[in-house]
């Protein structure tokens, strides 16, 4: 596979592991927030409370894209050209880059009774349950795509003979 190839299959696997840990935050934020509750899923209808379920991640999912795209993306690049394949300077980026973006409203209106601490927290929860899930997809093989340094060392050595 050539290497204009392979970047592209990797920029389009990075592109899924954030989308997957944005909806994975913005689930994760639904409940933490309480803006779903358990005991809604004896109340409503399930039809109803699916649509406000898909709905209400999708849009919270959104938000989270929104406030971290570009330090993510930054994040990332460095990650990858590290070959940081660890789990925990994924996690710990992603609680760098939810702390950094919790002066962003996501909750919108008085619907929510959380304390601005709590919401720091639960920001910061939320980007380490999505920097886990990009992990999980794309960041356990940050930097496979680059060419090895053994393979770079064995052309330098057969073109110096």
């Amino acid at each position: 596979m050539s290497d204009i190839l392979r970047l592209l299959v990797r920029m389009f696997a990075i592109a899924f592991g954030f989308f997957a840990g944005c909806l994975a935050a913005g689930l994760a934020y639904a409940f933490l927030v309480r803006l779903i509750r358990p005991e809604d899923f004896g109340r409503f209808s399930e039809l109803e409370l699916t649509v406000t379920l898909v709905i209400g991640v999708l849009g919270v999912a959104s938000l989270f894209a929104r406030a971290a795209l570009l330090p993510a993306f930054i994040i990332i690049a460095i990650f990858e050209f590290w070959r940081r394949r660890d789990w925990l300077s994924h996690a710990l980026a992603g609680g760098a880059i939810a702390l950094a973006a919790a002066g962003m409203p996501l909750a919108t209106g008085s619907a929510t009774s959380v304390e601005p601490a709590q919401l720091i927290a639960i920001h910061t929860a939320c980007g380490i349950i999505g920097a886990s899930v990009y992990w999980l997809f794309t960041g356990r093989n940050a930097g496979r795509w680059l060419p090895s340094e053994r393979a770079s060392s064995t052309n330098v050595a057969k073109i110096e003979s």
